[in-house]
């Protein structure tokens, strides 16, 4: 199963039609999933859970970019959906939209189920880690010039660090240093 989510999810990043760019499979994607199961380890949350609903969180605005403002509600049908048409068990498709539905800022413990926590902060890492792809989104996507590009990615690290747990924060030290480099922050 997973690995035919995977496949779709590659499918759909490599569309003509992706604003994100085919990049965002392996620059967030990709990355999301990695972290989100190293975190499933030490936070003791369901890997399954975890890791399918890292490759589906962003699925919507993949598809069809207008839907960014309300991506992460979108995204958690559409996977609820695919999941379902695969058969999936609903009390586990459920866990998984709620994952992919609250994975907006990161939850702290006790905020949310371990698997939310997991996808939230794991979503906020990949954004820390993946530098050269955010300032694309910013300067390319978005259209902002050199000085808001910058500023908007340093809110994105400075915001994102703050409310990582400390368990995300730790997996993640060295690409947070150069991270704030890019950005023009003091680590």
């Amino acid at each position: 199963m997973l690995e035919d989510i995977r496949r779709e999810v590659l499918e759909a990043c490599e569309r003509p039609g992706n604003v994100l760019t085919p990049a965002f499979y392996a620059e967030h994607l990709r990355l999301v999933a990695e972290h989100a199961t190293a975190l499933a380890g030490v936070l003791e949350a369901d890997r399954e859970i975890v890791e399918l609903a890292a490759w589906l969180h962003d699925l919507s605005a993949v598809l069809d970019f207008a839907t960014l403002p309300t991506h992460a509600a979108a995204s958690a049908e559409l996977a609820a959906d695919l999941l379902a048409r695969r058969g999936f068990p609903q009390d586990r498709i459920d866990r998984i939209a709620t994952a992919i539905r609250r994975h907006g800022a990161p939850l702290g413990a006790g905020e949310g189920t371990p698997e939310e926590v997991c996808v939230s902060n794991a979503d906020a890492m990949a954004q820390i880690a993946a530098p050269a792809f955010w300032l694309f989104f910013a300067f390319g996507v978005r259209k902002l010039g050199f000085t808001e590009g910058r500023r908007w990615y340093a809110e994105r690290v400075s915001q994102g660090w703050q409310a990582l747990v400390p368990e995300a924060r730790a997996l993640i030290e060295s690409e947070h240093a150069l991270a704030c480099m890019v950005a023009g922050l003091h680590s």
